[in-house]
């Protein structure tokens, strides 16, 4: 039986509870984990924040597609690294000079303001690899290592494809090529005559010993190996960087055998926690 008393005691822990109800209503989660949303100038932006952050706040960026194989995210803001994401339309995601301001704007307000890590780890795939090799030769000592799945090595091959070059074995892909040109500003002959492509210019980054590590499909009819990882590696290694190299042939093989199961996200995770502590550790101990 309530009494005016037992009404009173009510109304007071509703009135007690209801800012943390409502500080439960505005959280947000990613995966389990904790989000914090918010802007970079005009664009969306957010970071996942581990429960136990590593010291000195190691982070991995993420340039592209966030929601697709997750598990290796996962399993590094379970070891304490945070997550950050860059929410730019994926029609302007190209790696072009305009979006690479965006991302120094992003870079400079996690470290200098959030006391993030100055080396992140870099991961992508496909029109991803563009952005994270653009920045990374941009900023070579600035990268703890790459990550990438299905990595582009130059536009003729992809977007580009045999669509653009009879040279190319890729099937290319016309919208996105289209979306490169006005990324950029560029005329078709100046795509196809483009000169700084992933493939390219990566001396600064051998130099600085940067970790790559590569993982793809065998038969990615889209992003052939040949034309792409391939190339990468071998100019890479050829200046004296460090790559790593793992074709995914378990699991799916779908669309055309451009998507893969991830067989290792451990070892790979445990790749780029150990590039980022032996990056913090010459840092420390310079020679």
């Amino acid at each position: 039986m309530y009494t005016r008393n037992t009404s009173k005691q009510i109304i007071l822990l509703f009135i007690c509870l209801f800012p943390l109800l409502l500080s439960a209503q505005e959280m947000q989660f990613w995966h389990g984990f904790r989000k914090e949303s918010f802007k970079v100038d005009t664009t969306q932006a957010y970071i996942v924040i581990p429960e136990k952050p590593l010291p000195g706040n190691p982070w991995l960026w993420r340039s592209y597609s966030p929601e697709f194989h997750v598990e290796i995210d996962s399993i590094l803001v379970t070891k304490g690294f945070h997550l950050a994401f860059l929410n730019v339309n994926s029609k302007e995601l190209y790696g072009q000079p305009a979006l690479m301001t965006i991302w120094d704007q992003f870079y400079d307000l996690l470290v200098k303001q959030r006391s993030f890590s100055p080396w992140p780890a870099l991961e992508g795939a496909v029109r991803g690899s563009l952005c994270e090799f653009a920045w990374a030769k941009k900023h070579p000592d600035r990268v703890s290592c790459i990550y990438s799945e299905n990595p582009v090595s130059e536009i003729r091959s992809w977007p580009g494809g045999s669509l653009k070059d009879a040279a190319m074995k890729g099937t290319g892909n016309a919208d996105n090529w289209k979306q490169l040109l006005k990324a950029y500003g560029f005329t078709e002959e100046q795509a196809l005559a483009y000169k700084d492509n992933p493939k390219d210019n990566l001396e600064q980054l051998a130099l600085q010993r940067v970790p790559l590590y590569f993982t793809f499909g065998l038969k990615d009819a889209m992003m052939p190996m040949e034309e792409n990882a391939l190339v990468i590696a071998n100019n890479y290694i050829k200046l004296g960087g460090p790559v790593t190299m793992y074709p995914m042939i378990l699991g799916k093989q779908e669309v055309n055998g451009h998507h893969v199961t991830i067989e290792n996200p451990e070892t790979i995770a445990t790749f780029i926690v150990n590039s980022w502590k032996a990056k913090k550790q010459q840092s420390e101990n310079p020679k």
